[in-house]
């Protein structure tokens, strides 16, 4: 009867623990990018000619961590909704390097006009037709 006493205190000790580990783990707010170091500094060029040459090595390379990238200004959009999204000249007439922005940061991005010398710290997602940054912080060099 000890027994059986002890062992189900156990079980309850661990399952509410194990609830408690899940309630943090769902609440949990992701990282702030901005306040990440960049694992990588890559110029906007290099990055989508490692993407185009062999996109499974720049996968395992830069999927899912944060980069800093280096360019110079193609486009900037802004859409209805204010979101901004820049475009990193590559050099390569079929891809550049796309980057989103947090929504406080996206005012900030948008006074960067054609032609500017930025670097830009953001998570990569990989490629699509462009290189793909997501919430991104912009810095001029």
């Amino acid at each position: 009867m000890k027994k059986i006493k002890k062992l189900l205190l156990g079980v309850m000790i661990l399952l509410a623990t194990g609830a408690g580990y899940g309630f943090y783990l769902y609440h949990k707010k992701p990282a702030d990018v901005r306040k990440l170091d960049a694992a990588y500094e890559i110029t906007a060029a290099s990055i989508v000619k490692e993407y185009n040459t062999d996109e499974t090595a720049a996968n395992r390379k830069y999927l899912d961590k944060v980069i800093a990238v280096k360019g110079n200004i193609q486009d900037v959009k802004i859409d209805t909704s204010g979101q901004c999204t820049v475009f990193l000249n590559s050099g390569d007439p079929m891809s550049s390097v796309t980057c989103s922005f947090y929504e406080e940061e996206a005012r900030s991005a948008s006074e960067y006009h054609t032609g500017d010398d930025v670097t830009i710290k953001g998570k990569c997602t990989g490629k699509l037709m462009d290189v793909v940054l997501n919430k991104c912080s912009i810095n001029k060099k």
